[in-house]
Formats: structure tokens, sequence, C-alpha cells
């Protein structure tokens, strides 16, 4: 899990680093068409002057952001989120990670956020079993729910009607059938 962080801190990081030069850029595009457009109309009043140099600013931060800026950055953001404006694998530039090792992770936080939810017909106050974080999500889309005593209850999703919950003692690994916290304390 600490490799996904510092997948997102990175990530977070270029993406801060592209936007920042983008704006610095286009702002830069601006301020020099600004300068153009008012050193164009010498000889004319204040006034028409500035709207001058605001339509040249405009137009050159406009332009210089859709034609320079984005065409050149926009790999830069491909690569961030780990392929390239043209579709190929370029992971191992800026994210070390594969697009497989986000989905299973993204599989096991779903898994856990799902069994957290559905707890709600076995724990309506959401105070034992409510916590997506409580639970350990599988790449499978089953998730467990460690009890004391290695005992644990395994969540395995299904339509929901059907959804149940089960008690699995260390002992006999068999799986009991849990409608309540109460008889889930009864088994423990």
């Amino acid at each position: 899990m600490a490799q996904t962080v510092n997948v997102e801190t990175a990530r977070r990081r270029v993406e801060f680093l592209a936007g920042s030069l983008t704006a610095f850029l286009t702002l830069t595009a601006a301020a020099a068409g600004g300068w153009v457009g008012y050193t164009a109309t010498v000889g004319t009043e204040t006034a028409w002057r500035a709207v001058a140099a605001g339509i040249g600013g405009l137009v050159a931060g406009a332009g210089a952001d859709s034609q320079i800026i984005g065409p050149v950055l926009r790999p830069l953001y491909a690569l961030n989120r780990g392929a390239t404006a043209a579709g190929d694998d370029a992971t191992a530039v800026f994210v070390p990670v594969s697009i497989f090792g986000r989905l299973e992770d993204a599989i096991r936080v779903d898994a856990a956020d799902r069994a957290a939810s559905a707890s709600w017909n076995l724990d309506r106050s959401g105070e034992l079993l409510g916590a997506a974080d409580e639970w350990e999500g599988e790449t499978d889309g089953t998730a467990r729910f460690d009890l004391p005593f290695n005992s644990y209850v395994p969540y395995q999703p299904g339509p929901v009607p059907e959804t149940t919950f089960r008690f699995v003692a260390p002992s006999s690994h068999d799986q009991v059938a849990v409608t309540s916290l109460l008889q889930l304390q009864g088994l423990l």
C-alpha cells in the first residue's frame, strides 16, 4: 500500500508541475500579446490602447495555450496517467505501478466498501462492520472482517437478497450464517 501512496504523491506532483507550467506559459504569452497590442497602438487614446492590449493578451494567451502549450504538455499529462497520447504503455516513466496493479488495488477497495455497505443488514448502527477500512478486500471481489480468536466474517458478493454474512471459527472452518450482532457475539 505504501507504493500506491508514493505513486499517488508522484502523480499529484507531476499534475501540479504541469498545471503550474501551463498557467505560467499562458500568462507569459498573454502578457507578451498585451504588450504587443499596447505598443502597436502608439498615438491613439489610452482607452483604445488598453482595449488593444486586452484583446492582444487574450488572443495570445488562448492561442498559445491551445496551439503550443497544450500539445507540448499533453504527453506529460498522458505519461502521468500511465499511457502516452497514442495509447502506448509508458508506465515506467512516471508511474511505476502497472494498470493491472492499480486495478487490483481498486478491486480490493471496492470489495471492502461493498462489504461495509452490505453489512447494514447485519449491523444497522455501522459501529462494527460498517467501516470499509476495517474490511480486507481481495482481488476476487470478496472481503474479510477479522475478529478475535482468529475467527472472521467473510463477505461473498451476490444478488442483494442472497448476500449473507457468515461466521468462520478457526478450529472447524465451518461457516455459520449470521443474522444479527447478538448472534455473532454468541458465536465468539
